[in-house]
C-alpha cells in the first residue's frame, strides 16, 4: 500500500536535500570524528566527495561542536552548514536543525558524519528507490541489517520538527511502520560508523581490505553449540545472559569432543568461541580433549561477535512474565522473528547475522594460508543459525526455525569463501562457497 503524497519537482526531478550530521562531541572516538582521517581524506570530505558523484546538488552539513573546523571544506564542497546551537541534547536536534535549512517540500536524505564509506551506488540506489516509493522511508540495509542513509519523504519533515523529541527519530519513522522499505544493498560501508577507536579501526582495516584482493578460505568448518546451563527457577529469555553449564552440559560438551575427535578427525590450534560462560566452558572441555589427542596445545580464543542474540529489555526475565506484561509485544516477536527487537541494545536477526559472520571473516582470514584447514567455533543456537544460512544460502526465516540440540556438532566442507569483500563463491549453487553441512 503506497500514501498519497504531494508531488514536488525541480528541474523535473525529485526536490532532495543530502543532510550530514556533523554537531557532536566525538567523546567515545575520542577524536573529532567528521576530520577523522581515512586513505588521507577526512571523513567529511569524502562523504561530500560521494554525494555530489551520486548526484545530490543540495547538501547541509549540520555543526555544533567545533563547527570552525569544517567551515573550510563545507565551502569547498559547496555544501551548506545548519549550526545547531542545542547540539549538547542530542542527535534528533541536529536532525531538526538540517531539515529547518532544507528547501520547503524537499525529501532528506540522512547520514551521520562517521559513517563516510557509504558509496555513491547506495545513494543512487536510494533515490531510484524514492522515485518508485514517494511516500516511504527507505534505509539502506546490508544483508539486512539496517545502515546509512535514511531517506525522509517530505511529507514527514513537518511532522519531525513538532515532535518533542522523546524517543528521537525512531519515535516518528515508528508510527509508520508500515511504509519503511528496507532497500538491501552489497554495500558493508552503509553499516559501518567510528563511534569507538575499535570501530574506526575496523572501518580502517575495511578501507584498505576493498583495495587488495580478497583471500580465500577453503577447508572444514566446525560449528557446536554449547552444552545445557544451570536451571533456573523457570524458563528466561537467555540471550545474553550468562549462566555456567550444569553437569549435564559438562557432559554434552565432553561427547562434542569425542564426536570432534573420533568421527571428524579435526585438527586445530585454537577453538574459536563465545565470550560467554556457557560456550567458553564448552570450548574448555573441547579443546582439553583435542589436546590429549594430538599432544599439542589447543587455545580457546574468546569473541564477544559470537554471542547469542542480545534481548534487550527482555533479556535474562522469565518468559511468564513478559508474556503477562506485554502480550501484544510477545504477539509481534513471534509475527515478526527477523526483525523484531527490544530496547535500545536488543538485536534482531540481521544484527546477529552481521557480527557472526564479521568474526567468521575475522577467522578465516588468518587461517587462509595454507588452504584445507579446520576452523572449530562454540557459539549458541540462533548464532550458528545464521552461518548456516550464510553458507546453505537458506531463506532466513527457514534457517531460523531450524532445532540445533545443545551439544550438537554441524560442519561443512569450503571449497572458496572470501575472507574479507561482499562477493563469496563456491559449488553451493548458493553463492556463499559452501556445498552443505551436517552432524
Amino acid at each position: 500500500m503506497e500514501k498519497q503524497v504531494d508531488k514536488c519537482y525541480n528541474n523535473g526531478g525529485w526536490t532532495m536535500t543530502a543532510v550530514i550530521l556533523a554537531a557532536g562531541y566525538s567523546s567515545r572516538m575520542g577524536g573529532f570524528k567528521p576530520l577523522l582521517s581515512i586513505g588521507g581524506m577526512s571523513a567529511l570530505e569524502i562523504q561530500l566527495r560521494m554525494l555530489r558523484s551520486a548526484g545530490v546538488g543540495d547538501i547541509v552539513v549540520v555543526t555544533g561542536h567545533a563547527r570552525e573546523r569544517l567551515a573550510g571544506q563545507i565551502a569547498e564542497a559547496g555544501a551548506r552548514e545548519a549550526f545547531n546551537s542545542d547540539f549538547a541534547k542530542g542527535m534528533f536536534a541536529s536532525v531538526q536543525a538540517g531539515i529547518r535549512k532544507m528547501p520547503a517540500g524537499s525529501a532528506c536524505l540522512l547520514m551521520p558524519a562517521d559513517c563516510p564509506l557509504i558509496s555513491a551506488g547506495t545513494v543512487k540506489a536510494l533515490l531510484a528507490a524514492h522515485e518508485k516509493h514517494p511516500a516511504s522511508f527507505i534505509v539502506a540495509c546490508y544483508r539486512g541489517k539496517k545502515g546509512h542513509p535514511l531517506l525522509i519523504p517530505a511529507q514527514y519533515t513537518q511532522e519531525i520538527l513538532a515532535h518533542d523529541g522523546e524517543g528521537g527519530l525512531k519515535a516518528v519513522t515508528n508510527r509508520h511502520e508500515e511504509y519503511l522499505i528496507r532497500l538491501e544493498t552489497d554495500d558493508e560501508g552503509a553499516v559501518l560508523d567510528m563511534d569507538t577507536p575499535e570501530n574506526y579501526a575496523e572501518l580502517l582495516a575495511y578501507a584498505e581490505a576493498r583495495r587488495q584482493d580478497p583471500k580465500k578460505f577453503t577447508g572444514r568448518l566446525f560449528l557446536v553449540r554449547h552444552g545445557e546451563i544451570r536451571k533456573h527457577a523457570e524458563k528466561i529469555f537467555l540471550g545474553q545472559t550468562d549462566a555456567p553449564l550444569s553437569e549435564e552440559g559438562r557432559r554434552q560438551a565432553a561427547e562434542a569432543a569425542e564426536t570432534l575427535v573420533r568421527r571428524h578427525g579435526v585438527h586445530v590450534d585454537a577453538v574459536y568461541s563465545s565470550d560467554l560462560k556457557r560456550a567458553a566452558e564448552t570450548a574448555e572441555i573441547i579443546a582439553a580433549r583435542l589436546c590429549a589427542e594430538d599432544g599439542a596445545a589447543v587455545c580457546v580464543k574468546t569473541d564477544a561477535r559470537l554471542r547469542e542474540m542480545h534481548l534487550g529489555d527482555w533479556d535474562g526475565r522469565f518468559i511468564r512474565e513478559i508474556k503477562e506484561r506485554h502480550p501484544e509485544e510477545y504477539a509481534r516477536r513471534g509475527a515478526e522473528p527477523l526483525t523484531w527487537k527490544s530496547g535500545h541494545d536488543g538485536e534482531n536477526y540481521y544484527d546477529l547475522r552481521y557480527r557472526a559472520v564479521k568474526s567468521l571473516k575475522a577467522m578465516f582470514d588468518v587461517s587462509a594460508e595454507p588452504a584445507g584447514r579446520d576452523v572449530l567455533i562454540v557459539s549458541h543456537a540462533g548464532t550458528i543459525k545464521t552461518i548456516l544460512a550464510e553458507f546453505s544460502g537458506a531463506d532466513p526465516r527457514t534457517a531460523w526455525e531450524m532445532k540445533i540440540p545443545r551439544g550438537a556438532v554441524l560442519h561443512l566442507d569450503i571449497t572458496a569463501y572470501e575472507a574479507e569483500g561482499a562477493d563469496h563463491e563456491g559449488d553451493s549453487g548458493s553463492g556463499r562457497g559452501g556445498n552443505g553441512f551436517g552432524a
